[in-house]
């Protein structure tokens, strides 16, 4: 024995530590003072979980006094012993103790006897322990999958530790070991080595225990005999716990055909590895979670661009269907619509490949279907497994189109909107935790549906509107306060010959100009002054006559925001009201004509045979030579004409009231013209006047009394002359016209004369109207030419402009009439 000297002996131990010799240092105390690397390892322990205890936890089989030799103040003593490791396992070793000269420290080193190649292996250590965990900080950085990182880490422990056979087992959601990555494994042993339950086989006890174990020889640990039946001449086992946060996630299982194979190193190598992947398997499983969560944000956030960029529920469906495909999957989507009146379900949008009689359109009851259900009570419902258990007797249809489970999610918004149904194929494909992706969605489906059907009602009652506005055969259009169009109906738009989008940002008096209508005071100030409906009554060119009214529209504070004009033209409707009046005026009038002339007729008669008597006896010889006689002949001459001069005036009114019965035949208009233009070419060459005939010799034959045409057509040629100056044109138009009521014949007779003042147009029909002086016109010409033309279902109209003549027209019917 020889003594050890040395005046430091920190740097003693020192040495013997990296050597990675097992070795510990006792205290004056007899407590163990430090432990070095490689006794900390070979024991099992951390360095500093040994401190201050007794050293007899290590060497139990050695007495107190030859641990602590305090009688010995030199030299070594040595001791052959079993050693006991943390986990029980105990060792042959050597001890060897030797005193700290001047400290009172004893140092002890451990020799394991039990594999003489041990301290070449445990100079192999380090180096393989840091290159499998190089090996594992590659695969990490891959940010490889679950089954791929598995895969990885098997390969790598294969290679790296030297085992014969690599087990990789994760726990499945029924809480058991299922395999998950294997090398070394024959096809034909694999299906037996597939699950472990808890507490099964060495794997089981680990997962159950939480504990790394190891099994230096197989044949004297029943745990392990699965393993050694399925995997023949298997001699040790090493397995550890896949660890996160305290939870057993899997387990890591080396198999070895040499006894003794693996050591508390590997152990430890094994744990850490076993570390190590949990935290990757938590990382994995909080950014599977992540990416979940990232799939609903984006979702929503899909959803919110729907809603804000469609308003179109089939849009908004499409885009919620290609969504939630890659989230939960789908073998049939369909989107229910609640009906508040009916209290029932339609199918309106559907998403499939599947063959379905639950198309489009198909109406669902409430009772005894699960989407009813939902609707019913606003939750959401789960079909697990429609073959087993069928709680709706009418979803005995989706199970007979093969699925096999459903999801129905409520759409409410403030109301029952509808219910948005997920089907699959696949029994058990929908869980309660899809609820979690699948009820924010639903919310905002109701959203975007609820605006969507919002749109439609909207837009129906727009269109609607639409219709209503152009319907409208007056001209209607709508300006702001600035007076620029906003919007004009159809009628409008003809009327004009603008299209819609040129009519925008037109004036009021834009658009009347190109109807026509000249410069007028508008009637929209009026309106906004005073903030109530306004009338003008305008006309156009052509002497068309319009209605125009404005009128304002207010807002729920009753502030002005815009203007409707609604213009319509009501020049037949004059003509009509002016015909009708005039129909009444010569009614009365002929009934009055037909009793004063009868009653005036008779007198008249009597005074003339009176007359005619008196004359007679004015011829005798005695009488003319009575000097007071002398002028009664003439005054009885003069009587006598005047009397048959009223005579004739009540003929005519006589006439006008009860006209004749003539005879109607077919004419050729234009030689009936040429016959008045040749009796009152006489009188033109007189007054010096013009005579312009156009008569176009294409218009077609009429039937007409002859002699009423004459008299109509005499009047107002005469009439023409009457008012034209001297040296003045009277021009005669034939024409042949295509109108609303048939085919017809146009005869325009016009003059160059001083015109007919606008006050007096409408008169110009009226009996008795006449701006002849006193004793020269009755006013009964132009009374007469339009019963004629009426006679002959025609119609006659005066255009005229002051200092640009009048111009009278006639209508005739071609061909026969009724």
């Amino acid at each position: 024995m020889r003594t050890l000297r040395t005046e430091d002996p920190v740097s003693v131990f020192s040495v013997l530590n990296g050597l990675e010799l097992p070795v510990l240092a006792i205290g004056p105390d007899r407590r163990i003072v430090s432990v070095g690397r490689a006794a900390a390892s070979l024991f099992g322990y951390d360095g500093t979980e040994l401190e201050g205890r007794d050293p007899a936890l290590l060497f139990p089989s050695m007495s107190p006094a030859a641990l602590r030799p305090g009688g010995v103040d030199e030299g070594i003593c040595r001791h052959e012993t079993l050693s006991r490791k943390k986990d029980g396992e105990e060792f042959p070793s050597v001890v060897s103790l030797f005193r700290a000269a001047g400290r009172g420290e004893w140092l002890v080193v451990v020799q394991d006897l039990a594999d003489p190649r041990k301290p070449e292996r445990r100079a192999f250590h380090p180096t393989k322990e840091i290159s499998l965990f190089n090996a594992f900080a590659e695969i990490l950085n891959h940010h490889l999958d679950t089954q791929q990182m598995a895969t990885k880490a098997v390969e790598r422990i294969h290679e790296v530790m030297g085992g014969w056979a690599v087990l990789f087992y994760l726990r499945n959601d029924d809480d058991v070991l299922s395999l998950s990555a294997h090398a070394g494994v024959k096809r034909s042993a694999v299906s037996r080595l597939e699950s472990f339950t808890r507490g099964e086989c060495v794997v089981g006890r680990v997962f159950s225990s939480g504990q790394a174990v190891l099994v230096r020889k197989v044949s004297a640990d029943p745990a392990v005999t699965r393993l050694n039946l399925v995997l023949s001449d298997v001699q040790s086992v090493a397995a550890a716990p896949i660890v996160s946060e305290g939870e057993v996630l899997g387990v890591i299982c080396v198999a070895s055909q040499r006894t003794d194979h693996f050591t508390s190193v590997d152990i430890q190598t094994l744990s850490t590895l076993g570390a190590q992947i949990g935290v990757v398997l938590e990382n994995t499983r909080l950014l599977g979670q992540l990416r979940k969560k990232m799939g609903q944000i984006d979702l929503i956030r899909e959803l919110s661009e729907a809603i804000g960029s469609s308003l179109s529920i089939g849009m908004v469906f499409r885009i919620m269907v290609s969504e939630l495909k890659k989230l939960v999957g789908y073998d049939r989507a369909s989107l229910l619509l609640f009906d508040e009146q009916r209290r029932d379900l339609i199918i309106f949008a559907l998403d499939t490949e599947l063959k379905t009689v639950l198309g489009k359109g198909l109406r669902a009851p409430l009772g005894d279907t699960s989407a009813g259900w939902v609707a019913l009570n606003n939750r959401a419902w789960i079909n697990e497994d429609l073959s087993k258990e069928l709680k709706f007797k009418l979803d005995q249809k989706l199970l007979d189109e093969g699925i096999r489970s459903s999801v129905s999610l409520p759409l409410y918004q403030d109301r029952m909107l509808g219910v948005f149904n997920l089907d699959s194929r696949n029994a058990g494909h929908y869980h309660p935790a899809d609820l979690e992706v699948l009820l924010p969605v639903a919310r905002h489906i109701a959203i975007a549906l609820e605006n969507a059907l919002l749109f439609d009602a909207v837009s129906k009652e727009k269109r609607e509107w639409e219709r209503t506005f152009d319907a409208i055969t007056d001209m209607v259009w709508i300006e702001d306060l600035r007076q620029k169009v906003i919007r004009a109906n159809r009628t409008l738009l003809q009327r004009t010959g603008l299209a819609g989008t040129e009519v925008s940002g037109k004036t009021c008096g834009e658009l009347l100009a190109r109807m026509g209508i000249g410069p007028t005071v508008c009637v929209c100030c009026d309106t906004l002054v005073s903030q109530k409906q306004s009338f003008r009554e305008i006309r156009g060119a052509g002497d068309t006559l319009f209605h125009f009214w404005a009128y304002p529209l207010m807002d729920d504070d009753g502030t002005p925001y815009a203007i409707v004009h609604y213009l319509k033209e009501v020049t037949a409707t004059k003509r009509m009201e002016q015909e009708l009046l005039r129909s009444d005026k010569l009614a009365a009038l002929g009934t009055l004509i037909a009793g004063i002339a009868h009653e005036i007729n008779n007198p008249l008669g009597i005074i003339a045979g009176y007359a005619e008597a008196l004359l007679n006896r004015a011829d005798s010889e005695t009488l003319r030579a009575v000097s007071d006689f002398e002028d009664f002949p003439e005054y009885l001459g003069t009587i006598h004409k005047e009397i048959f001069r009223c005579k004739e005036i009540l003929r005519s009114l006589l006439e006008f009231a009860r006209p004749q019965r003539a005879t109607i035949r077919e004419l050729d208009i234009n030689e009936l013209l040429k016959e008045v233009i040749l009796l009152v070419t006489h009188r033109a060459k007189r007054l010096h006047h013009r005579l312009v005939e156009n008569l176009n010799r294409e218009v077609p034959k009429i039937f007409a009394e002859a002699g009423s045409l004459r008299q109509l057509f005499m009047n107002i040629i005469m009439n023409a002359m009457y008012y034209t100056p001297e040296g003045g044109e009277i021009r005669i138009v034939s024409e042949a016209e295509e109108d609303p009521s048939g085919r017809m014949v146009r005869v325009t007779i016009r003059d160059s004369g001083a015109g007919i003042p606008e006050e007096n147009l409408e008169k110009v029909f009226d009996p008795f109207f006449t701006t002849k002086p006193l004793g020269e016109g009755t006013g009964l010409g132009l009374s007469i030419c339009h019963r004629i033309v009426k006679e002959h279902n025609g119609r006659i109209e005066v255009h005229s402009a002051p200092g640009e003549g009048a111009a009278f027209t006639v209508w005739l019917p071609a061909g026969k009439t009724e």
